[in-house]
């Protein structure tokens, strides 16, 4: 199954059913990116945050999602980069928890 990179992106920041083979297929595309080629969106965020709360994802799961996220060029996630550097970095701003998830997920929707 061949996919192109924002078909590869897609699958990994919505957890989709494809994730590992998109990390695959993103190695074989390389690395560099001039253009940005999604926004990651509150919406995005809102849905991982739902799965982690449902004890779906793991906190090193969730870390590594965001992780990803912080450190692509093909990615936009401005919207969202508060979010996004608190979950990749929780050594700096303490562990994620259930509470701090629901948090994050209650200041979304305001």
């Amino acid at each position: 199954m061949s996919m192109t990179r924002i078909e590869a992106l897609i699958q990994i920041i919505q957890f989709g059913p494809n994730r590992d083979t998109a990390y695959m297929e993103l190695l074989k595309l390389g690395y560099d990116s001039d253009v940005e080629l999604y926004e990651v969106t509150k919406s995005d965020l809102a849905t991982v945050l739902k799965l982690y709360l449902c004890e779906k994802l793991s906190n090193d799961e969730l870390e590594e999602w965001a992780n990803f996220i912080e450190c692509r060029d093909d990615l936009n996630y401005e919207a969202i980069e508060g979010y996004i550097y608190a979950l990749a970095n929780p050594y700096l701003d303490d562990e994620i928890t259930i509470a701090k998830a629901a948090k994050m997920l209650d200041l979304l929707d305001a």
